[in-house]
């Protein structure tokens, strides 16, 4: 069980709200670090998953995950195969990176993790806005690539299971849309959902331009049904506060917070120190070997492989 040992100031979680988060799972903390110790033992005893065992150790995966399925360790076992599976079938998204890499990305899109959780469900808020400037060298692998680095970065320092996700087009030309690849949108979705088994309570768009309908049916093919239904176009920033309160939102938003630049730069030399970028490093052991898997049915039954990753391919 990876306890708490520090507040990170970008991941800021109450001892209030850990207990929130756990209320979903009928277990006591004796019960979870036992049935995470389980998990960890299953995955020490499968030849193609015993590598990742040091890092499990380190991040919240197992315990974020036996709370997604109320505390089920087989459904535990299931996802955390999946996860290293599909991270294996899709290095694209998350292996190899460094901080360096990011530059061109994050000179046309901010990024930004919100310090403190949504209050009524303990969801974490991520906030996207665009540099209309420089909206040219905007790449979705390397965007996808920067969002899955935050995204695995926090499960060393973050304590949550929903996420909602905000998308500022103020400024945004139709040109966005052509940037778009839906085989690549699929595959994110894939390794987030099916894979870590992110739950996503909202997706908000705000500042919408005229060629808003394109770009939402463009994110529904990639949605399942439930989250569809989660998607909201706001008209105005009092709606959108009635989803994402003022408290946790940055002052440009009509919020409590900081700036997004201020945000965004605190994340950017946060994750430009050593220690960050060596646990990076470590997450690279995150994946399934597959030249030592013994049997291939959980990639048939739950990965429909050979199937869906190995026919998803990107030009």
């Amino acid at each position: 069980m990876a306890e708490i040992t520090h507040i990170n100031p970008l991941l800021l979680v109450t001892e209030k709200q850990i207990q929130g988060v756990r209320a979903c799972c009928d277990l006591d903390v004796k019960q979870l670090r036992e049935s995470i110790d389980a998990v960890l033992e299953w995955c020490s005893k499968e030849p193609h998953l015993e590598g990742a065992v040091p890092i499990l150790k380190k991040i919240r995966l197992i315990e974020r995950t036996l709370l997604l399925t109320k505390g089920s360790i087989e459904e535990t076992k299931k996802r955390i195969e999946a996860v290293l599976t599909s991270r294996g079938m899709m290095p694209e998204l998350s292996h190899s990176r460094s901080v360096d890499e990011f530059k061109t990305i994050l000179g046309c899109v901010n990024y930004v993790t919100l310090p403190k959780l949504c209050p009524s469900d303990n969801s974490r808020v991520v906030l996207v806005n665009f540099n209309k400037e420089n909206i040219d060298d905007f790449t979705l692998l390397a965007y996808f690539r920067y969002a899955f680095y935050i995204g695995e970065y926090r499960l060393f320092d973050d304590y949550t299971i929903n996420e909602r996700h905000v998308i500022d087009l103020e400024g945004v030309h139709l040109g966005l849309l052509t940037k778009i690849n839906p085989v690549l949108l699929k595959k994110a979705e894939l390794l987030a959902t099916e894979g870590y088994g992110t739950k996503i309570k909202g997706i908000h768009i705000l500042n919408a331009p005229n060629w808003v309908d394109r770009f939402v049916f463009i994110l529904k093919q990639c949605m399942k049904p439930k989250v569809a239904g989660r998607l909201h176009v706001h008209n105005s920033i009092s709606d959108f506060q009635k989803h994402v309160p003022k408290e946790i939102l940055p002052k440009e938003y009509g919020g409590d917070e900081q700036s997004v630049r201020k945000i965004a730069d605190a994340w950017n030399d946060f994750m430009s120190n050593e220690e960050t970028k060596q646990r990076i490093k470590d997450l690279d052991q995150l994946v399934a070997d597959e030249s030592r898997r013994t049997n291939t049915k959980f990639n048939d039954e739950y990965l429909g492989m050979p199937g869906s990753f190995r026919k998803l391919s990107v030009d």
